[in-house]
């Protein structure tokens, strides 16, 4: 399978407190986006946490009545003390959108809600949300977006891949017109009891193969051909008043209009896009779109129907919205996620019914 990261443990250490008060705060869930890594604050408000994080990622603090902390880490840099100020919810949601929300918005659009978050794979029908109460819709009728939030930690169980996800929603927008989904949180793993099975461990490693964090940690290696990755420069253009206009993730257009694919090059190496930026951070920058086909997996029978594709093996395209660099760390995360779009088998793969924790170590066979 190829280079597997290797994690070395910190330790982040601090203290949480009111803003008003000074006083401390107990029983504050503490951990690392998107990991296994967690512990709560004591008495005294104090926390200790051991993480395998690497690079550049957000250490999340978040109690019922108080707004969520995001503090930016990074391991390359000394690990101080730190002292965490909270700010009270002067209403669990905002008045207007207390005004605006829709009620009985799980039933007007849980199921859709239910397809763009979790997904629409077979794993998705164990994956179920405990606490769907605390989500709430708004619907832009002028936009045709529909914008989900959460007032609490959404609980989210994962009975095949073993995990029960503390997901603190940021944000839910799902563009109806152009087909986008875009959703930003907050995850902690928490392993369920009688996870520790092989067939759990083998659902999780057949979910790891050919998966975004698969990737780009092939990427970081630059061993994208011992782990069955090839990459293609992709154009894409649309025919708008009789001109071939090269469309990208920032580009807004008809989705509904012809669109072009053309493969501009041969397969390519990482280091034509990736490029060393610290020891533990890689950049990643290209034009236009890149084909990203993993050849040790076939695109499932179920995929294949719902997208009317006909594609053997696991094809995906990604862009950079921003048009600037993406940052790769060694474990597979990447920043800042809202400037990388999927397409193809990754935008229906990656939903929160496939997610692992950036910690997770595949087999080595």
């Amino acid at each position: 399978m190829g280079a597997c990261p290797i994690f070395a443990q910190i330790t982040i250490k601090g203290k949480v407190v009111d803003k008003e008060t000074n006083m401390p705060i107990d029983n504050v869930s503490v951990y690392i986006s998107n990991s296994s890594s967690g512990t709560r604050t004591d008495a005294t408000g104090n926390f200790i946490l051991t993480t395998r994080a690497t690079g550049q990622f957000e250490l999340i603090l978040s109690i019922m009545g108080y707004d969520i902390k995001n503090v930016p880490i990074n391991s390359n840099e000394p690990l101080h003390f730190l002292n965490i100020v909270l700010s009270t919810k002067s209403n669990d949601l905002p008045e207007v959108v207390m005004r605006t929300y829709i009620k009985n918005g799980w039933k007007v659009w849980g199921k859709i809600f239910l397809n763009q978050f979790i997904g629409t794979t077979p794993l998705s029908t164990d994956c179920k949300i405990l606490n769907p109460e605390v989500i709430h819709f708004q619907f832009k009728k002028m936009d045709s977006v529909l914008i989900a939030f959460a007032n609490e930690t959404i609980l989210i169980q994962n009975k095949k891949l073993g995990y029960l996800l503390h997901y603190d929603l940021g944000e839910f927008r799902y563009d109806f017109l152009n087909n986008r989904i875009f959703f930003q949180g907050y995850p902690l793993f928490e392993a369920l009891k009688n996870s520790d099975t092989k067939k759990v461990f083998n659902k999780r490693a057949e979910i790891y193969k050919g998966s975004v964090m698969h990737f780009m940690r092939s990427l970081f290696t630059n061993t994208l051909k011992e782990n069955n990755f090839e990459i293609r420069r992709l154009v894409k253009t649309i025919n708008l008043g009789g001109q071939n206009i090269i469309i990208d993730g920032a580009t807004n257009y008809d989705i509904s209009k012809p669109t072009k694919f053309e493969l501009t090059s041969d397969k390519l190496s990482a280091d034509s896009i990736a490029y060393g930026e610290s020891q533990n951070t890689a950049g990643v920058f290209f034009k236009n779109y890149l084909q990203v086909t993993y050849l040790n997996k076939k695109a499932p029978y179920y995929y294949n129907r719902n997208y009317n594709t006909s594609n053997q093996d696991i094809v995906s395209e990604i862009t950079l919205i921003k048009k600037t660099p993406l940052f790769v760390y060694s474990n597979g995360t990447y920043y800042e996620p809202t400037n990388l779009l999927l397409s193809g088998y990754w935008s229906w793969s990656e939903k929160i019914g496939y997610l692992l924790p950036f910690d997770y170590i595949p087999p080595s066979k």
